[in-house]
């Protein structure tokens, strides 16, 4: 029952969401398995490959419960404390609860002990383990769904300075749920992609100590992007590649310390918005870039975080930049020592057509709302042309003390 509550969580996070819960009896039914740094496959099978060695050991039991929750119809897998090397990406199935323990560390490696099979920059991929061993593809929300990966007291996914590691793959996703975990050590990509899914939670994480690849773009920890041939957005081949975008998802009360960039979109699909996205209550403390960077977005929720310490070499770091927003509610944040509060401007890339920011004169109140403290540029900016960031295009709204 307590994996029933997890999921109906999901659909009370946010008033427009449309949850279906699982069957109760089938959720009851199913079997939790526990293992260790040292516990070995569950299919003997695996245990005579010629890759099976030490440093994919726990690859390769990882890989064996999951697909024996997958041929189960569900269950969990708890993790218990140690350290568990993940040198190659598992798949996670459908109505699966994955629970890291007090003590439970996940390290990222890029390390297979042999040149007969090559690792892979993530740890989780949220798709059935049958789409990746039969290496099929799946597309719009039909992939893995109640999913819940779970952390407890100081479980963690280290990803080792690695560059382009990531903790999580995820597309094509529905009723999905992520909480209670640190992420650490995250180098360029993003430590969460986070694409083509309708309906999730990520919540009560940490993300600390993030450097970015030069030339490689922001680098969120969170990223929200679609699936799209022309951008390659997201590069994993278990994609459809349709342009799905994201709905309803919830970004609340996590940590983001030292990061790169802690929530955003940087390129689009053209027609293709994310809708009914909500950041709350999250604390953001040292970016390299602008802290929130929303892009191709319909009615968000910016409310009470906390962002400081936002800064570029160009002095051009913002707290929370739009480009192509539409409607949503801005307000009731705390920006303190950072280049420029909010801004909005018009974005084109890709050959698509431009994106536009749209308001209604109270979403422009709204962004007075918010509270600044030792910012540069202390007002909303929303420039309204093309690539002309003049004083003449842009509408400058002071804040309410």
């Amino acid at each position: 029952m307590e994996r029933l509550k997890k999921l109906i969580l999901v659909c009370l996070c946010a008033m427009s969401f449309t949850f279906i819960a699982p069957d109760i009896e089938r959720v009851e039914s199913m079997k939790t398995y526990r293992i260790t740094p040292r516990t070995e496959p569950i299919d003997s099978v695996l245990r005579k490959y010629s890759t099976y060695n030490e440093k994919t050991k726990n690859y390769y039991t990882l890989r064996s419960y999951l697909e024996k929750i997958e041929a189960e119809g569900g269950g969990t897998l708890v993790l218990a404390k140690g350290t568990y090397l993940s040198p190659i990406r598992v798949g996670v199935p459908s109505n699966t609860t994955i629970r890291l323990e007090d003590g439970a560390v996940i390290k990222k490696t890029f390390d297979t002990g042999t040149t007969k099979i090559a690792a892979t920059t993530s740890v989780f991929d949220l798709v059935p383990p049958s789409v990746l061993r039969l290496k099929t593809t799946v597309g719009k929300y039909n992939g893995s769904h109640h999913v819940t990966i779970e952390g407890q007291g100081n479980a963690q996914i280290d990803l080792s300075h690695l560059a382009r590691g990531a903790a999580f793959a995820i597309a094509h996703n529905a009723n999905l749920y992520i909480g209670g975990l640190t992420i650490r050590n995250q180098n360029g990509s993003h430590a969460i992609e986070l694409d083509a899914t309708n309906h999730a939670v990520i919540e009560n994480m940490a993300f600390i100590n993030a450097t970015m690849i030069k030339n490689t773009g922001p680098n969120e920890s969170i990223n929200l992007d679609t699936p799209d041939p022309v951008t390659q957005g997201f590069r994993w081949k278990w994609s459809a590649q349709d342009r799905t975008p994201n709905q309803n998802i919830v970004i609340r009360n996590n940590t983001f310390k030292n990061i790169n960039v802690a929530v955003g979109t940087h390129q689009y699909s053209q027609d293709r918005p994310h809708q009914n996205i909500r950041i709350e209550y999250n604390t953001i403390d040292g970016t390299k870039d602008h802290a929130i960077s929303m892009m191709n977005w319909e009615k968000p929720i910016v409310q009470m975080n906390t962002i400081r310490n936002v800064h570029r070499a160009d002095g051009k770091a913002i707290a929370i930049l739009g480009r192509g927003v539409i409607g949503g509610i801005i307000k009731g944040n705390k920006i303190e020592n950072t280049d420029r509060a909010i801004q909005m401007q018009p974005h084109q890339s890709n050959g698509f057509k431009p994106i536009y920011n749209r308001f209604t004169d109270a979403e422009k109140l709204n962004f007075r709302k918010n509270k600044i403290k030792q910012v540069n540029v202390g007002q909303v900016v929303l420039y309204s042309k093309l690539n002309d960031f003049s004083v003449e295009t842009s509408e400058r709204f002071n804040f309410v003390p």
